[in-house]
């Protein structure tokens, strides 16, 4: 009996190993395949947001190797629009903003706008009650306009932009109570955006995984 227990342990011990072998062959197979067929979305850990979606083909646009996404990445195609960051870098480097600085990392893109990972179905992925991190208290009674509005509401409705709350503030609201809903004539603002390349470049797998190397 005892050798018969012996026997099957070790034939368990043995199952397991080639299982394990198995498994570590499919995946190597797995990976090569990729490489070799130039296919990254088989890498996406999840769900692209929709203003991302054509960096699909090309990872080494936003990520650099396995590294996350750098502030520097980020503003590479965001510069224009946070020419006049109401939450700016420069905003919680004031030592006044230290305490909501403790509760947000303001600093890095990525702490707010968490790609491949769905959390609200409209443009870059974000948390639906973000602005309750530092801004609770609106809603609880600070704020007697807003008695009862929901935690995540402040974006979502479309009242309120994180990086440009000119047109929500109440000293703009101020200013232009007599004034029209909208303009007689509407006009876009400016901007000038200067690109270094004319076409995206061609997606490549193997020199992306090696953070652009050769």
């Amino acid at each position: 009996m005892a050798l018969r227990g012996r026997a099957l342990k070790w034939r368990s011990v043995l199952n397991l190993r080639t299982a394990i072998a198995l498994t570590c062959i499919l995946l190597v197979s797995w990976f090569g395949a990729a490489f070799a067929l130039d296919n990254k979305q088989v890498f996406l850990p999840g769900e692209t947001s929709v203003g991302h979606y054509l960096f699909e083909t090309s990872c080494s646009s936003c990520h650099e190797g396995f590294k996350p996404v750098s502030n520097d990445n980020c503003m590479r195609c965001h510069e224009a629009e946070m020419a006049e960051d109401k939450h700016g870098a420069a905003k919680f480097r004031d030592p006044r903003w230290a305490g909501e600085l403790a509760k947000v990392e303001a600093l890095t893109c990525t702490t707010c706008h968490n790609e491949h990972v769905h959390m609200f179905g409209r443009g870059v992925h974000l948390q639906p009650d973000l602005c309750m991190a530092c801004h609770e208290g609106i809603i609880q009674g600070d704020l007697k306009s807003h008695d009862g509005f929901a935690a995540d509401g402040c974006w979502t409705a479309g009242c309120h932009n994180y990086h440009d709350h000119r047109s929500i503030s109440t000293g703009f609201l101020r200013e232009n109570l007599d004034q029209p809903p909208l303009l007689p004539v509407q006009q876009l603002p400016e901007r000038t955006v200067l690109t270094q390349v004319e076409t995206a470049p061609a997606p490549d797998l193997s020199r992306e995984f090696l953070g652009g190397a050769a």
